[in-house]
């Protein structure tokens, strides 16, 4: 099966023209190995950090997941 996430996390991270030290340190991780890590699939993301990623790259966590192909997409409140 396909690792969305890590396709998705790369895609992001790339875009962001950001280094691995500054997404860390964004992101609050004392090592830039785990965001490697995150992009190559070898450690699972939790939720809360799933969250956070979305967070700080404005993207929407269920895209991430893959659970939608919309970048952006919002789940509305009814």
């Amino acid at each position: 099966m396909k690792n969305c996430f890590a396709e998705r996390f790369t895609e992001i991270v790339k875009d962001s023209g950001l280094t691995y030290e500054e997404i860390a340190f964004k992101l609050g991780l004392k090592s830039k190995g785990t965001i490697s890590k995150y992009a190559n699939g070898t450690i699972d993301v939790g939720t809360t950090m799933t969250m956070k990623i979305a967070e700080t790259f404005g993207v929407s966590p269920i895209w991430l997941l893959g659970l939608t192909e919309d970048k952006h997409y919002v789940i509305k409140k009814t």
